[in-house]
């Protein structure tokens, strides 16, 4: 009997050598995902901008088996010089800022998009009532080219405004924009929903502008990297897009434990104000669910751009957007539930 148990331990050695062989390399894998570090475009960060927030507060990264640092920076060219720098491995930030370093000369790709579509409201003091009375006023913005600076340079452009005329003011996120807007240090500036709900309770300020509807294919939030990070870091990049992206649907799903999330990422922003924010993206599902940076929104932007002299010449989607991190992230986690 003892002998035919050896020999049951013998038969049975390769496969559970195997097995502990396949377990080691299993977490050998995980661990050599290592760590990501995330330029963050806005200080502190908007709500189009917290997704990465609520999938490190969930646990969504470490089970991608990746390590996450998020630091954010205040605009989107201070994002982008950090990336370019080797001090993040990418960042989340308007095209404007990193197109321009493309330009320059930066290999850099658009690994996914996690909030592509604009969250933005123009308000002005009253008195102006359209994007063409800012002529001859001034208009905060987070910094020279970013989204917030882009976005109403095409408005008042549309309105039939001439952006020349216009002082364009480098005051930081949402949340300083307000405060210059509601201490009437800056006739407008460009706010996103959560925000421009505090600017509704003033009578001396008013919506004059939706960025949504009058710039509907108009990108705003995409996550760069460079292409040595894209080769060396492919997989952690790879977990960090599926970690991201399963935040952002889970904020749509979970907007209440959303919020409690945002209230430590703004705690001088209302309850209220954060509440309309997230609530107004789970209703209308303003996250991507898949990450895709879509061509014809891409094309579209890149026309603005270029109209308006951000960017010198067009770029094709093919040469600067990859598309297989959305869908591998998509694949994995897969059809979106509310």
């Amino acid at each position: 009997m003892l002998k035919n148990m050896r020999g049951k331990f013998r038969s049975a050695a390769p496969q559970v050598a195997l097995l502990a062989f396949a377990s080691l390399l299993a977490g050998n894998v995980l661990a050599q995902l290592g760590k990501i570090s995330a330029a963050i475009g806005t200080s502190p960060p908007d709500l189009t901008l917290q997704t990465y927030y609520f999938a490190q507060e969930n646990g969504f990264y470490k089970a991608e088996g990746i390590e996450v640092q998020l630091t954010a920076y205040n605009g989107d060219a201070t994002a982008i010089r950090a990336l370019t720098a080797g001090e993040a491995d990418i960042a989340a930030t308007g095209l404007g800022i990193p197109l321009k370093a493309i330009e320059a000369g930066a290999k850099l790709k658009v690994v996914f998009a996690s909030a592509p579509k604009m969250d933005f409201l123009l308000v002005g003091q009253k008195g102006i009532r359209t994007a063409k009375d800012l002529e001859g006023k001034s208009v905060g913005i987070s910094g020279p080219g970013a989204v917030s600076h882009q976005v109403p340079i095409l408005m008042i452009k549309a309105a039939g405004g001439d952006p020349a005329k216009v002082q364009f003011v480098a005051i930081g996120g949402s949340a300083a924009r307000t405060l210059a807007l509601i201490a009437k240090k800056i006739d407008a500036g460009v706010l996103n929903t959560s925000f421009a709900a505090r600017t509704a309770k003033y009578d001396s300020l008013q919506t004059i502008g939706d960025a949504a509807k009058d710039l509907p294919n108009f990108i705003y939030v995409s996550e760069f990297a460079l292409e040595r990070t894209i080769q060396q870091k492919r997989a952690a990049l790879q977990a960090f897009a599926n970690g991201t992206i399963r935040g952002a649907r889970w904020a749509m799903q979970n907007p209440e434990e959303a919020i409690k999330i945002s209230q430590k990422l703004l705690p001088d922003v209302a309850r209220d104000e954060i509440a309309a924010g997230l609530m107004a993206f789970s209703k209308s599902a303003y996250f991507s669910v898949d990450g895709l940076l879509r061509k014809e929104a891409w094309d579209f932007t890149i026309d603005e751009l270029v109209k308006s002299g951000e960017i010198k010449q067009k770029m094709n989607y093919a040469d600067h957007v990859m598309p297989e991190f959305s869908q591998v992230a998509a694949a994995k986690l897969g059809p979106f539930k509310r």
